[in-house]
């Protein structure tokens, strides 16, 4: 393994790198020909149809947006994916990957070229008469005026814009929107964006360049590096790690983090859990780089399998404190194939450290917890994971306790009302996690678990911000509440931890009475829940065989 650790401030491009512009028209023309590549390597896409719209409105305006950074190197066949759009792409020898302005080349092309003016989630239309971009007006609006509304798919080509001006606008007393329609297009495509590209094999100087680039604003991610230095070298995949957190929602737990991906991936190659601010990130051979890719994926399925079918916890959004999910990483690339008793431990080591706190994730913590992973011996790496959280806690989650799905107290009290099987209140039918955890949690509350007695911003009742007032269910449209009043069966309502009585209190709108009642019967099921996973006064002995001595050995 190399590392750009040799490189100094003296370094010097071969070539200075060229200045140019590109109009919008010419720049997404080579992104639909693949001769401009948007790689997932320089930032994952954080930008939402707001961010889009912006860029949209600087460029009608005549705006600055930025100037772009290209990097010619070579590119394989095949196939890119951006929002609903699929643009196959040749081999070449000197594509232009963008490294800076991926946000703004993916926002534009994925409202400029797609097939479809609705279909894709940056979609926008222009208001011809405010001079507005807006999302898709509903369909009785463009029936209604279909003149008013341009979808911003026909606004790149020409032919096509006069096309929809023709079938659309056409009558005399459009003019003023046709004279619009036409100066939005000229405006939008011949926009120039400057660029500049960067011709170098030394991947470290290209690093060194979008690092000063990114300096005065939001800096790189480390995994963002590693990928810009490491990623889209091979074939195969995963050849980034957003792909290998892609590929792991295939196994229904939910989207990996990226940087505890990176963060594995490290430890996989024995590098420190976290780059220090002085050090580079490792530069690797392809076959390196390859099989790191492989590996990271391989073992990051095996720790997901185990998390679900062993440990008890069916999604990523659940796991208390994510850093266990590298440690175990270090475990399984020493034994991939632990026996039934190691998994059995192994499962009250992530238990025991989620509720005693000790999963938190320092570095200096998740260190020592490393070094007690040793390659050769299976039992004795367990063993000194759990000396690591031996300590019982003081207090253990209350359901009467605050309710943050933030933290890690929050997401123990969710897998404990995940552990009654909660029942659709309006099938009958189980939920899964997967359903559950699909749910896109409002501007003001980030947990999938919707509130039973719906709780305004600054609220200061105490028992309405408990665990006692959340429950797993897909939202109701009518509210959670009604539709608990009109259950009948008490299993269903026992599914949700919620007794006849307490239902009781419920129609009768009694909200306190209601979450006190609930709360003392959830109370000692959530003990005995932590206690069935934790197990602190059974013995953490090994398995019989590891302790059978073999005569012939010695």
């Amino acid at each position: 393994m190399t590392t750009a650790a040799t490189h100094t401030a003296s370094t010097l491009l071969d070539s200075r790198p060229e200045a140019r512009t590109f109009s919008v028209q010419d720049l997404l023309d080579g992104v639909a020909r693949g001769n401009v590549r948007i790689p997932s390597f320089p930032r994952g896409l954080k930008w939402d149809r707001v961010n889009a719209k912006l860029l949209l409105e600087s460029l009608y305006r005549g705006y600055p947006v930025g100037t772009l950074l290209l990097w010619e190197t070579a590119a394989p066949a095949g196939e890119g994916r951006i929002g609903s759009l699929t643009l196959p792409a040749p081999q070449m020898d000197n594509a232009l990957w963008v490294v800076d302005g991926q946000q703004r080349i993916v926002s534009l092309a994925r409202i400029l070229l797609a097939a479809d003016p609705d279909a894709d989630g940056f979609a926008l239309y222009f208001d011809l008469d405010t001079a507005d971009f807006v999302i898709p007006p509903v369909t009785g609006k463009r029936r209604d005026d279909p003149s008013r509304w341009l979808p911003m798919t026909v606004v790149l080509d020409s032919e096509k814009l006069m096309q929809w001006l023709f079938d659309h606008a056409a009558d005399p007393g459009r003019r003023q929107r046709r004279n619009t329609a036409i100066q939005l297009g000229r405006r939008i495509r011949e926009y120039e964006i400057p660029a500049y590209i960067v011709r170098s094999n030394d991947q470290a100087i290209l690093r060194d360049i979008f690092n000063r680039i990114n300096s005065a604003g939001k800096s790189l991610d480390d995994s963002d590096v590693f990928d810009a230095l490491n990623g889209s070298r091979f074939q195969s995949r995963p050849v980034t790690i957003p792909q290998i957190s892609s590929e792991l929602e295939k196994l229904d737990f939910g989207r990996v983090e990226e940087r505890i991906l990176h963060r594995l991936l490290r430890v996989l190659l024995g590098l420190p859990v976290v780059e220090s601010a002085c050090s580079e990130p490792p530069r690797l051979a392809d076959t390196e780089a390859e099989q790191a890719y492989r590996l990271t994926a391989a073992t990051a399925s095996q720790i997901i399998l185990f998390l679900k079918n062993d440990a008890g916890i069916p999604h990523y959004d659940l796991l208390p404190y994510k850093q266990a999910f590298v440690t175990l990483g270090r475990f399984f690339q020493f034994h991939p194939h632990p026996s039934p008793r190691s998994r059995e431990l192994l499962a009250r080591w992530i238990w025991r450290g989620a509720l005693n706190g000790a999963h938190q994730g320092d570095t200096v913590s998740t260190r020592k917890v490393l070094a007690r992973i040793l390659p050769g011996s299976e039992e004795r790496s367990v063993d000194g994971m759990l000396e690591m959280v031996k300590e019982r806690p003081s207090v253990i989650p209350n359901v009467t306790d605050r309710f943050n799905f933030r933290f890690a107290a929050s997401k123990l009290l969710a897998l404990a009302l995940l552990s009654l099987e909660p029942r659709n209140l309006l099938t009958g039918d189980r939920l899964t996690a997967g359903q559950l955890m699909r749910r896109v949690p409002s501007v003001h509350d980030s947990s999938p678990l919707p509130q039973i007695f719906s709780v305004s911003p600054g609220e200061k009742e105490e028992y309405l911000q408990s665990a006692a007032n959340r429950l797993f269910h897909p939202p109701h449209q009518g509210g959670i509440r009604r539709l608990l009043t009109g259950i009948t069966d008490s299993s269903l309502l026992l599914s949700h931890g919620i007794s006849t009585a307490a239902q009781q209190r419920l129609v009768a709108g009694d909200s306190a009475a209601f979450l006190k009642l609930r709360a003392e019967w959830m109370r000692p099921r959530v003990q005995s829940f932590f206690d069935r996973h934790v197990r602190w006064d059974e013995p953490d002995r090994p398995s019989i065989a590891s302790l059978i001595i073999d005569d012939e050995a010695g």
